[in-house]
């Protein structure tokens, strides 16, 4: 990588806009080796650089999974204690795509940092892309799923308009599951 490409990165992220961001996109996908310095400034929670960063690594992640791979464990450790709210928003993103294979530790690691992320006070956008990791997270971890359903249940009536039409797709998809048993998550067993 030459600083040359690492400074027009940097200059890239002056600007917040969609069009700046996919165009800086472009030059990870050229360049595969700009993917850690974006990484890294993502982790330094320095707004806005933090979330104009993570947003350009969520574009080519979400796009080109591969390019993550290298990443993958460091980005989850990373979650529960970045304290850009729109870096964890990004990088949660890229979770929701399900493309990307996790070692057992790393799915735990996720799954605990999402039901924190349920459950605690954070915007709706971290809690809504929470949800959709969990509920991927749930297809091959059944035993969370009554557990996901009782936490969306419990919260649905303090919550905003779009976290409640959100969850409640989640439960639909979480009952349509449970389908094949006789009863269904939301009800005793």
């Amino acid at each position: 990588m030459n600083y040359y490409n690492l400074s027009k990165v940097k200059e890239q992220l002056s600007d917040s806009s969609k069009a700046i961001a996919d165009l800086t996109s472009n030059m990870v996908y050229e360049e595969p080796g700009l993917l850690k310095p974006l990484l890294d400034i993502s982790w330094n929670d320095k707004e806005p650089w933090s979330q104009r960063a993570s947003r350009v690594v969520s574009i080519c992640c979400c796009k080109f999974p591969d390019l993550a791979k290298p990443y993958v464990s460091d980005i989850i450790r990373k979650l529960p204690v970045q304290k850009s709210e729109g870096a964890r928003r990004n990088f949660l993103k890229f979770f929701t795509q399900g493309k990307v294979r996790l070692k057992s530790r790393d799915k735990s690691i996720l799954l605990n940092a999402c039901f924190d992320f349920l459950t605690g006070h954070y915007s709706v956008a971290v809690k809504v892309y929470s949800l959709d990791i969990l509920y991927i997270l749930s297809r091959d971890l059944p035993d969370i799923q009554r557990e996901l359903y009782e936490i969306i249940m419990d919260q649905m009536e303090d919550s905003s308009a779009g976290y409640k039409s959100h969850a409640t797709k989640i439960l639909k998809k979480l009952d349509r599951q449970a389908g094949s048993r006789k009863a269904g998550i939301g009800e005793d067993r």
